[in-house]
């Protein structure tokens, strides 16, 4: 079967797609990756193990009139070159991640007919996928919150790097590698695969209000160029303390946390909770329609995570809820448990499978 896989723009749907590219292919299918030249997947092109093409697309949403006629040709430019690239292919189903790439290929499968299938990663679709679902053949949804949305939606969760599903090495060797402590109580602090300038402040001002700091360890994810500063302000605070601005291991990094202080990204939530790590999260507040909010407002419902919006969460209640989790084993225990209860280790065999039979 040939397959097109278009999707990205960001890690929450380039990771995913990659994870599906490679089990598509060693199910004998081939595929052709489809993505933008602005995107993560652009830089991160050699870990994309199939055929690949990138294309000049940019979304049209708060640029400005100026800005949204240029997104409009855009499209329709990628649309052109949509249609010539699946007159080649000939492809037999297109599977989409979101991202502005997807709305090119979705409406040439509609137009081709060929069976399109949309998998959605957040709790709430963005605009995109709301249009494509109407002239889409599956519409796979990651979290049940989104049947709201899409109440023919298919439940898969989110596809995992193989590495994070077939990750078995313990705590201590997962410290090993990345040379650090292997006995204290360690924080895992991220924001995606962006970053997150807010995360990166408040921690400036809460680690010193941190008591028992020579038991504390500090796994610090700080996105493209802002690990200086937070290098000094650890070592100054002689706080023991890994800071990157970016990995390619993840899967070290959560096997070696005990709490996490993390954004709300769809694909963050997927990993922490397949990895069942107790967190703070901190939704971004301008992501559209809020979405990062809900991604994890079913994880809080249940009582398995600490949720605060931005806004309202101070250097000194951080501190507390970090104590509270450090000193509080039976609430770590109960978050791991509820965290874990919203993953779905085989997500990405779901996706596969709804692939192969969306022509069915």
């Amino acid at each position: 079967m040939r397959i097109i896989v278009a999707g990205g723009g960001t890690g929450g749907h380039f990771f995913p797609a990659v994870a599906t590219i490679e089990k598509l292919m060693e199910n004998g299918h081939d595929v052709l990756y489809i993505g933008t030249e602005n995107g993560i997947e652009f830089q991160k092109q050699s870990r994309i193990p199939c055929k690949k093409m990138f294309l000049p697309i940019s979304g049209v949403r708060g640029k400005g009139f100026a800005g949204s006629l240029k997104g409009a040709a855009s499209l329709f430019l990628a649309i052109r070159k949509m249609k010539k690239i699946a007159n080649n292919y000939k492809p037999d189903r297109i599977l989409l991640f979101g991202g502005y790439v997807s709305f090119p290929a979705g409406v040439v499968g509609k137009i081709k007919k060929i069976p399109v299938i949309i998998h959605e990663q957040n709790s709430i679709p963005g605009k995109t996928n709301k249009i494509l679902n109407k002239i889409g053949n599956k519409t796979l949804i990651a979290n049940s919150f989104c049947f709201k949305y899409f109440p023919k939606g298919i439940l898969t969760g989110n596809p995992l790097r193989k590495e994070i599903i077939e990750c078995n090495i313990s705590k201590k060797e997962a410290r090993e590698k990345l040379g650090i402590d292997i006995e204290k109580f360690t924080i895992l602090i991220f924001g995606g695969s962006q970053g997150a300038l807010f995360i990166n402040q408040l921690m400036e001002k809460t680690v010193p209000l941190l008591k028992d700091k020579e038991d504390i360890q500090i796994l610090h994810i700080t996105g493209k160029e802002k690990e200086g500063r937070l290098k000094e302000v650890y070592n100054s605070l002689n706080i023991s303390a890994k800071v990157i601005s970016f990995t390619d291991t993840p899967w070290l990094f959560y096997k070696s946390a005990d709490i996490a202080i993390s954004r709300s990204g769809a694909l963050a939530v997927s990993e922490l909770c397949f990895f069942g790590i107790p967190t703070v999260f901190i939704p971004y507040p301008f992501a559209a329609d809020d979405h990062q909010y809900f991604n994890v407002k079913l994880i809080e419902e249940k009582e398995g995570c600490f949720l605060y919006r931005q806004k309202n969460l101070t250097p000194e209640k951080l501190a507390f809820l970090i104590k509270k989790l450090y000193t509080n084993e039976s609430l770590r225990e109960q978050f791991s448990k509820v965290m874990k209860s919203f993953s779905i280790p085989d997500a990405t065999l779901r996706v596969v499978r709804e692939t192969e039979n969306a022509g069915d």
